[in-house]
C-alpha cells in the first residue's frame, strides 16, 4: 500500500513540472510577441518641398526710437476734473422778492414767498408741522435745520389788500443740504424734511411752489439730487412730488413710528447722475 501511495505522488510532481515548463514557454513566446509588436516601424523621408519666392515686402522690424538718438515720450499727468464745490453762503433767490401773486377765487387776497429771516418765524412753522406731519420734532430739530440752512427754508405768506398788518403763514418749507458720503461720492444731495401747508388752502400749487423754490436754491448751491421720504399712504404728496420729476427709489419698512411704510423718493439735478 506505502508503495503505491509513494508511486502516485511521484506521477502527480512530475505532472506539475511538465505543465510549469510548458506555461514557462508559452509566457516567453507571449513576451517576445509583444516586444515585436512594439519595435517602431521606420518613417518615410519626408518630402521637401521649396516654396516659390514673392514680390512683397515683408513687415519691417518696429524701429526702436531710442536707436536712432530720438528722445523718449514722457507721459503726461491728466489731472482729475475738479468736483463742485458745496456752497456755504446764504443764497437769496431774487426772483422771488416783492412779488405778489393772486390766490384764485380770492380777490383782495395775495401771496408771498420768502425765505426764513428770524426765530420769530419758528413757532409758525412747528405749529403748522405738527398739525400736518405723522411724526412730532423736537425744537432741537428744527432749529439743527433751519439755522444751519436758513435759506432752504421758505414761507409762504397770506396777505390782505385791504389790510397790510393782516399777514398768516400757510405754507413751509424745510430742507438741507449736504455731501453724500464724501469718502466714497462727491455727490452733494439736497434732502426735503418737512412741507406743510393748511388744509384751507391746498389746491392752490403752494406746495409746489415751495418744492419748486427750494430746488432752484439748491442748484444755485450746485446741488447735484434731491431726496425725501413720504408715507405710502399719502398719495396727495407722492402726486405732487411726482408731478415735479421725482421717482420712487425704494421702500422702506416700517420707516415710521407707527408702523408705517416709506417711499424715499429722488430727483437727479445732475446730468452724470440722473
Amino acid at each position: 500500500y506505502q508503495r503505491r501511495v509513494h508511486g502516485r505522488h511521484v506521477l502527480f510532481y512530475s505532472y506539475l513540472e511538465a505543465m510549469s515548463s510548458k506555461s514557462k514557454k508559452a509566457k516567453r513566446g507571449s513576451l517576445r510577441k509583444a516586444a515585436e509588436a512594439q519595435e517602431p516601424m521606420p518613417e518615410e523621408p519626408a518630402e521637401i518641398t521649396a516654396t516659390e519666392p514673392t514680390d512683397q515686402p515683408r513687415d519691417p522690424l518696429p524701429e526702436d526710437p531710442e536707436a536712432e538718438g530720438d528722445d523718449p515720450v514722457e507721459p503726461v499727468d491728466c489731472p482729475n476734473p475738479p468736483h463742485k464745490q458745496l456752497i456755504t453762503e446764504y443764497v437769496t433767490l431774487d426772483e422771488i422778492c416783492g412779488v405778489k401773486f393772486p390766490l384764485k377765487g380770492v380777490p383782495s387776497k395775495y401771496l408771498t414767498y420768502t425765505q426764513y429771516t428770524n426765530e420769530e418765524q419758528l413757532p409758525r412753522i412747528m405749529e403748522m408741522m405738527t398739525a400736518d406731519l405723522s411724526e412730532p420734532y423736537s425744537i432741537f430739530t428744527y432749529r439743527y435745520f433751519i439755522n444751519n440752512w436758513p435759506d432752504l427754508c421758505f414761507l409762504c405768506t397770506l396777505c390782505d389788500e385791504e389790510d397790510p398788518t393782516d399777514r398768516q403763514v400757510i405754507g413751509s418749507i424745510v430742507c438741507k443740504l449736504d455731501f453724500h458720503k464724501p469718502e466714497l461720492y462727491h455727490t452733494i444731495r439736497g434732502y426735503i424734511a418737512m412741507l406743510a401747508v393748511g388744509k384751507e388752502y391746498r389746491g392752490h400749487g403752494i406746495g409746489s411752489t415751495l418744492v419748486r423754490y427750494a430746488i432752484q436754491t439748491m442748484l444755485l448751491k450746485n446741488c447735484d439730487e434731491v431726496i425725501l421720504e413720504a408715507e405710502v399712504t399719502n398719495k396727495g404728496a407722492l402726486r405732487l412730488y411726482e408731478n415735479l420729476g421725482f421717482v420712487r427709489d425704494k421702500r422702506l419698512h416700517r420707516y415710521y413710528l407707527d408702523g408705517q411704510d416709506a417711499f424715499r423718493l429722488k430727483l437727479w439735478l445732475s446730468p452724470t447722475l440722473g
